[in-house]
């Protein structure tokens, strides 16, 4: 009798552990290259501490999960900027490349640093633009292929 008691409490334990896991982790949606605005406008309207929306996908040549790029805006003293953070291996193999193809489009990237995190932060121009020519001008995605979604901070409506 002790045995199954032991198992049913093990059981439950395992059960209120993933539970907690579960609620704890940050929404996810599929967006295409045309909801990026509204993304960036979404995020804006939101007075919540944190608030984010991540781009997370893959390009043909590198389809592993392993080699995902991730875009970023986020809110910083409330206001909006396109980030380029320097965690994932993708992101960083290509720092370069993005600080210039950013530049030749007319933007100001500015290196920065929070929590031991170097990003790259564009606080000028049209974010949504710059969110959008990354991922169908620098990367050649297709504007129908559809981009995961992460969000913190505020509720996405398609």
């Amino acid at each position: 009798m002790k045995p199954v008691l032991i198992l049913l409490g093990v059981i439950a334990i395992v059960g209120l552990v993933v539970a907690f896991v579960r609620s704890r982790i940050e929404p996810s949606y599929q967006v295409g290259v045309a909801d990026i605005p509204k993304v960036l406008a979404s995020l804006s309207g939101t007075s919540a501490i944190p608030a984010f929306a991540v781009f997370i996908f893959n390009t043909a040549d590198r389809p592993s999960s392993d080699d995902a790029l991730s875009l970023q805006f986020s809110l910083d003293d409330g206001r909006p900027g396109f980030d380029w953070v320097l965690i994932g291996q993708r992101n960083i193999e290509d720092e370069a490349r993005f600080t210039e193809f950013a530049r030749a489009a007319g933007f100001r990237p500015e290196l920065m640093e929070s929590n031991n995190v170097r990003y790259w932060r564009v606080e000028d121009s049209d974010l949504a633009l710059l969110c959008r020519e990354v991922v169908t001008k620098m990367y050649g995605r297709a504007d129908t292929e559809p981009i995961d979604l992460i969000t913190e901070g505020f509720e996405w409506k398609p």
